[in-house]
């Protein structure tokens, strides 16, 4: 079988990087920029192709070799093939490796770079599973047995949050976090401590493409006291990198000297949290849509309505609700001018801290379409980025394809424009909060943190719709001021239901229930 003429030199390039030096982080970037490639080259569609890259790359190191193909593929069956793997050796491998392919593996799930239809299942019945004997390996191997506490004993009125990673003010779930800290405190008395225990790889451990670093702040380092909206939020804090014994038999000694009656785990897999599951009650607060993985007895939902179909673990553990994002209000407003904009043109704008992955060529073939239909149309894109301008410039609306980096000022940048515009994504729910807070509609597709965040009203089930929907707000001033308003009203009753400090006391009893009947 021969490989496509198309495809050629995407394969011969790939070929050539994978059966190079990958024994570094510049080399696994650029075998990954290979991929990248290869994949919006639509390689991976392209059976004859796949099969001659199989077989060029058949002796290569396995992870390297199937997670390269799974990023061109979007196969999930590859990562099926690295787990089965990863479970032959699972008591003798690097801890820290595993780690790396674990948060490298759901990195991609993220993004949406794999295609779920391979294995649809593969979540709940593949990757959570290895995430449990992950879990057990990491407590057998490090010697960790959390002691908790005794039964019968009195409320202590102490809660402990645990999160994978705060960085600042800046970053959604930090500050999500601090204002479930607050409300604990505040509004129902607890004493909270917070463990920010970074347990995400921070360097690269394995060769596994493309490689996940997570960042890491590192003046957040030993006990820190963090001040917000008057309360006072004790943290323990390490910067420590790996999976070590140091490092987590310290967070849970320091659990066990602060007894708490109750530990959160803040996001999805959160290592700490789900190894003191062992010894205390555990609620878990997710902090992005899709199936969290947490062995918490109680985990909230993320605007979803319905609990996972399949019976499990994760389906018994979910209860609806879903604690706010926190939108930050300054009041902060700027002019066009400022921005460099006209008072004639519809502008929208798309934000995000991973923008170029996920204002990839399809998203910006769709934004053509709306530009195409909407002459007085610009679009600006708010966020860090390296790639994307590259690809804006030699785009062929490139003058009404505006990147604006990092914006400090998002408030009034939002204040400016008219049209929030989400890629097809997990995230964006923090950006689509803020602007909504502004008054700015969302366009959006039925997926992700955006469209539960903006609910039924802003989203569409296809490009067509897409566009037609951009188009509508563009020429009909009307629809435009009542999607405003109802960005404005939705996001208040997101809101609310994010601050029902009653449900959230009684999930919290829920779950020392339930840790009782279990122990």
């Amino acid at each position: 079988m021969q490989a496509s003429d198309s495809h050629a030199t995407e394969l011969t390039d790939l070929i050539a990087r994978l059966c190079g030096p990958a024994g570094t982080g510049e080399a696994l970037k650029a075998i990954s920029d290979s991929c990248e490639s290869a994949r919006a080259a639509g390689l991976g569609q392209d059976a004859a192709t796949m099969e001659k890259l199989d077989g060029a790359t058949a002796g290569l190191d396995p992870i390297l070799r199937e997670s390269a193909l799974a990023y061109v593929s979007g196969d999930l069956r590859r990562y099926l093939h690295i787990l089965e793997m990863l479970d032959t050796v699972l008591d003798l491998a690097s801890l820290d490796g595993i780690n790396q392919i674990f948060w490298s593996m759901q990195r991609q799930l993220f993004l949406m770079r794999m295609d779920l239809g391979s294995v649809p299942d593969f979540v709940g019945k593949h990757l959570f599973p290895f995430y449990e004997r992950f879990l057990r390996q990491v407590a057998v191997r490090l010697e960790l047995d959390p002691a908790g506490r005794q039964a019968g004993m009195p409320d202590a009125g102490r809660v402990v949050i645990v999160t994978n990673q705060f960085l600042s003010a800046e970053h959604q779930p930090s500050r999500d976090l601090l204002l479930l800290a607050v409300r604990l405190q505040r509004d129902l008395g607890r004493t909270v401590l917070v463990l920010n225990t970074n347990m995400m790889p921070d360097r690269y451990y394995s060769a596994f493409v493309p490689p996940f670093a997570a960042a890491v702040e590192d003046r957040l380092s030993g006990e820190q006291t963090i001040r917000c909206d008057g309360e006072r939020i004790r943290m323990l804090s390490s910067i420590v990198p790996g999976v070590t014994a140091d490092k987590l038999s310290g967070f849970l000694s320091a659990v066990e000297a602060f007894d708490p009656d109750l530990v959160i785990g803040f996001g999805g897999s959160v290592i700490v949290a789900d190894l003191l599951g062992r010894a205390y009650p555990v609620m878990c607060v997710p902090t992005t849509s899709g199936r969290t993985m947490s062995l918490a007895d109680i985990v909230l939902g993320y605007g979803d309505h319905a609990p996972p179909a399949d019976g499990s673990r994760l389906a018994r553990s979910w209860r609806p609700s879903r604690f706010t994002l926190s939108v930050h209000r300054t009041g902060d407003t700027a002019t066009r001018a400022q921005f460099s904009l006209l008072e004639g043109e519809f502008v929208c704008v798309v934000v995000g801290n991973r923008l170029d992955a996920e204002a990839d060529g399809t998203f910006l073939e769709l934004l053509g379409r709306i530009l195409d239909a909407v002459p007085q149309a610009l679009v600006l894109f708010a966020g860090g980025v390296e790639r994307l301008p590259g690809r804006l410039a030699a785009n062929r609306h490139a003058g009404r394809l505006r990147s604006l980096g990092h914006v400090d000022r998002m408030e009034a940048l939002v204040s400016v424009c008219d049209l929030f515009v989400n890629p097809r994504r997990t995230g964006g729910g923090g950006g689509a909060a803020q602007a909504m807070a502004g008054g700015l509609p969302v366009l959006s597709f039925e997926v992700g943190d955006v469209a539960s965040v903006a609910g039924p009203f802003f989203v569409v089930a296809d490009d067509d719709a897409f566009v037609a929907r951009a188009a509508a707000l563009a020429g009909d001033p009307e629809l435009l001021a009542e999607a405003r308003q109802e960005a404005r009203s939705r996001i208040e009753a997101v809101e609310r239901e994010g601050a029902d400090i009653a449900q959230l006391s009684a999930y919290m009893a829920e779950a020392v229930s339930l840790f009782d009947k279990r122990r």
